[in-house]
């Protein structure tokens, strides 16, 4: 695959092309888009050999399994509070009035979630970068119970943090999944995830 351009990101955080002007692209989807690419092409940059089509979705084509440790530290998704979030570790400062929500790294992205301004518990924008600096992506989302789901549209693609089912007695990956347009999705084993807690 190619190089996701959000992230996006992150998580799988896509070969859409977007309008560059903002303005133009807030008068085609109600999520304001905005990129450092001219074209905002999201690509993959991860090796098409490394993702295997899910067993039970062959749609979802993933890197590592639920229980599988992931290469950087010999564990499954490390998933910690937020509050022990270090913010050096930030790649871009949320909006004003507004708070990191989630942070989460994948062997190719961090994605960052700022809340809704004033309102701690209400995901609202969507930050992703490729950590080879190739590419980065923002959305501002207006579907308050899709972000409060961590889930942001881009232009007919989805991004998503999925983290579900894991605990402390049950632990396993949490992941970055970019969906394209043809229903095909990219699933990244996220290596740490941040959260607010509720």
């Amino acid at each position: 695959m190619k190089k996701l351009d959000f992230l996006g990101a992150s998580l799988f955080f896509m070969i859409g092309t977007f309008p560059a002007s903002v303005s133009q692209a807030s008068n085609i989807n109600p999520n304001k888009i905005f990129s450092f690419s001219s074209l905002n092409q999201v690509e993959l940059a991860q090796n098409k050999a490394k993702f295997k089509p899910d067993s039970d979705n062959p749609n979802y084509l993933r890197d590592y399994n639920f229980s599988t440790p992931l290469p950087q530290t010999g564990k499954v998704t490390i998933r910690r509070a937020l509050r022990e979030f270090k913010q050096n570790r930030m790649f871009k400062a949320c909006p004003a009035n507004s708070e990191l929500y989630a942070f989460a790294e994948s062997t190719n992205y961090q994605v960052e979630i700022c809340t809704k301004e004033h309102t701690l518990k209400q995901p609202k924008y969507y930050f992703s970068r490729a950590k080879n600096g190739s590419s980065s992506l923002t959305i501002k989302s207006n579907d308050e119970d899709a972000a409060y789901q961590l889930i942001f549209q881009n232009n007919g693609y989805t991004y998503s943090i999925y983290r579900d089912g894991g605990s402390s007695k049950n632990p396993i990956n949490a992941y970055l999944e970019v969906t394209r347009p043809d229903g095909k999705t990219f699933v990244e084993a996220l290596i740490y995830l941040y959260e607010r807690q509720q």
